[in-house]
């Protein structure tokens, strides 16, 4: 399930910029309704604005995006050669792990080569691995302002610099670097422990692309997982029937302090597996996207694993990862009884 992590990340950064407040609609009006870019081009607002009207001139874009993230020590790279035709056709190939996601409008599949493995969803992500989105929502997370040029990769680019804006209330800052012909060519930013630094690389825009890019034929022999597609939330009292709709294995708590399965709820790629004790109740989600939790939280050790535990509202929070499938436990019981509870599940 790394694979579909890796891919889902990538979405999510884009996700991470697409702004809808009213901040992000007057950027947006900005972008629209300037009529001579010439004399802004030494300027964040006029920069912003030309790759924009460019971006969204085009038809078709391609390109090759090299991700690097580096978290609590931790280094994380990933190599994706992108194609989108608008307004809603997308394939990628992730080089670093052998793996396909592609959408034609209706149906998207993550294909992980190595593992002949397909995971079928009726749906198409919300938000492309599209580079100008992250142009978008700027204005919700920072203030931008025009730094200067820098040599990036050999071409001397204009550099945006990212601070925090009022309206954020986390440690966030980094840099845009656009070339001369206004595509962007590097995004670095630090959010809170985070560093992540996308570049893009061979960007083309209005190639001419065939639709049959974006059909997939599943292969010989490949696990299918397929996502639940006509209900938004499925309840099973059946953990194996659950199981069919689930493009990772659910893992379950063997001790359960005298709680008792009663049933489990999908939400897409999401289980909600539910557990009674008379009135009480003890909920174990799991997911292939990781779960928040809040700064206050303690961490802990299970096993060689590092959980984040606090408490809410008479109830027990622990979240933590067991080979890329991300577990939260909630119980109304003690944190001591509540992490037995998560050690059975490891």
């Amino acid at each position: 399930m790394k694979v579909r992590k890796i891919l889902l990340v990538i979405l999510i950064l884009a996700m991470l910029f697409s702004g809808c407040s009213q901040k992000s609609h007057q950027i947006k009006n900005a972008y629209t309704t300037s009529k001579n870019l010439s004399s802004e081009n030494l300027t964040a607002m006029g920069i912003a604005r030309k790759v924009k009207s460019l971006y969204e001139s085009a038809k078709t874009v391609k390109g090759f995006e090299h991700l690097v993230v580096v978290s609590n020590g931790k280094t994380f790279v990933d190599d994706v050669l992108f194609v989108i035709k608008k307004p809603d056709k997308i394939w990628m190939y992730d080089l670093t792990h052998n793996a396909y996601l592609v959408s034609n409008g209706t149906y998207t599949w993550i294909y992980d080569k190595g593992k002949n493995t397909v995971t079928v969803e009726k749906s198409r992500p919300s938000h492309p691995p599209d580079y100008a989105r992250y142009i978008e929502g700027l204005g919700d997370v920072f203030n931008v302002s025009y730094s200067g040029t820098k040599n990036v990769s050999g071409i001397r680019c204009y550099v945006l610099r990212l601070t925090p804006n009022g309206s954020t209330n986390t440690e966030v800052y980094g840099y845009m670097y656009v070339t001369p012909e206004y595509k962007v060519s590097e995004l670095y930013f630090r959010l809170e422990n985070t560093v992540y630094d996308m570049k893009f690389l061979n960007v083309t825009y209005n190639a001419s692309i065939n639709d049959s890019l974006f059909s997939f034929k599943i292969p010989k022999n490949a696990k299918v997982y397929r996502v639940i597609e006509k209900l938004k939330i499925g309840c099973y009292t059946n953990i194996s029937e659950a199981q069919k709709y689930l493009p990772f294995k659910l893992l379950l708590p063997e001790y359960t302090a005298g709680y008792k399965f009663q049933r489990v709820c999908l939400y897409g790629a999401k289980a909600l597996l539910e557990y009674v004790n008379g009135a009480n109740e003890m909920l174990v989600m799991e997911t292939v996207v990781p779960l928040a939790y809040p700064s206050s939280a303690r961490n802990v050790s299970i096993g060689n694993l590092t959980a984040h535990v606090w408490s809410k509202e008479g109830r027990t929070h622990v979240v933590f990862s067991v080979n890329g499938v991300y577990i939260e436990v909630s119980s109304p019981m003690n944190v001591s009884e509540t992490l037995k509870v998560c050690e059975s599940i490891i």
